[in-house]
């Protein structure tokens, strides 16, 4: 029966097999555990991914009836968090592993739209995820994507700030939208969305905490946070969701018809090759190459 919003867990391997390969799209939230400060829930992250996910199924089934979307467990890891109390590290090459094996098996079994989403920026982590969403798409012959490291650049780039402000009972002052774009981790927006979906985790203090802005002098979050805590609300958190949402279905929907691909998902970061979750072993294995090779020219001259 089309139109569902499904939980994979709760599936039998019969009705998981049953599902129309053509109308079925999967989505997997993926998002550490990491601290956001004194004020905000270890979740943060994790909490922003599994509901985006939630938010965009919701989306899908109403503008498709005739899909359903399967929703995989969330999974509360990343690559690249801040090394404070509570943070859960992940390297990226394992983010890769585990998204890329995620993406093989269900494309093994017949899958052809596969959507990641998460709530972490790391730009480490970013590229590691749409790194292995191409590699099975290409392997594959389907369509595997990171559904929220574009618009999260986006975001920050102030793309969507007029269409947000004007959702806003009192829209945004012009003062504060160069903030947005240095609202890193813990700060405006994060402390926006938990007061959105998770209120009873915020902590009263965020009231009055200072802004704190990355800079040369101040590289790690000592506090836990950059941007501007005191600033947030629930209606900023909703109005910004509503913004991307949209964003995100139309992406899905040009996916679906055939009119978009991964020119429209990877984000601007994954141009740099640095990032790539592999780069360092590649140096390493060229730099020993071209050793060998010289040593070798060496000995025969």
């Amino acid at each position: 029966m089309p139109g569902r919003i499904i939980r994979m867990e709760e599936l039998t391997s019969v009705e998981f097999t049953s599902l129309d390969r053509r109308r079925t799209l999967i989505f997997l939230p993926v998002s550490p555990l990491e601290a956001h400060g004194s004020h905000l829930p270890l979740g943060v992250d994790y909490f922003n991914a599994v509901y985006f996910a939630e938010r965009i199924a919701g989306s899908i089934i109403e503008k498709r009836p005739d899909h359903e979307v399967v929703i995989y467990p969330g999974i509360p890891l990343g690559a690249s968090v801040y090394r404070l109390p509570g943070s859960v590290k992940t390297d990226a090459i394992s983010i890769f592993k585990m998204i890329y094996y995620f993406g093989e098996s269900l494309a093994a079994w017949g899958f052809k739209y596969i959507f990641v989403l998460s709530g972490h920026g790391s730009p480490k982590h970013i590229v590691a995820v749409e790194s292995a969403c191409l590699k099975v798409s290409r392997k594959h012959k389907m369509q595997m994507h990171n559904l929220s490291g574009g618009l999260a650049i986006r975001f920050l780039k102030g793309e969507f700030i007029d269409r947000i402000s004007s959702l806003m009972t009192v829209p945004i002052p012009a003062e504060r939208r160069e903030v947005l774009k240095m609202d890193l981790h813990g700060g405006w927006w994060e402390t926006s969305m938990m007061l959105l979906l998770k209120p009873e985790l915020v902590k009263p203090e965020y009231k009055s905490l200072p802004g704190v802005m990355r800079d040369k002098k101040n590289k790690g979050p000592g506090c836990g946070y950059y941007g501007y805590p005191a600033f947030a609300g629930a209606e900023f958190a909703e109005a910004s969701m509503k913004v991307m949402a949209l964003e995100a279905l139309e992406i899905i929907e040009g996916i679906l018809d055939g009119k978009r691909g991964h020119a429209e998902t990877l984000s601007p970061l994954f141009r740099k090759a640095v990032l790539r979750p592999y780069f360092t072993r590649y140096i390493i294995i060229s730099l020993i190459l071209i050793t060998l090779a010289i040593i070798t020219l060496v000995i025969l001259l």
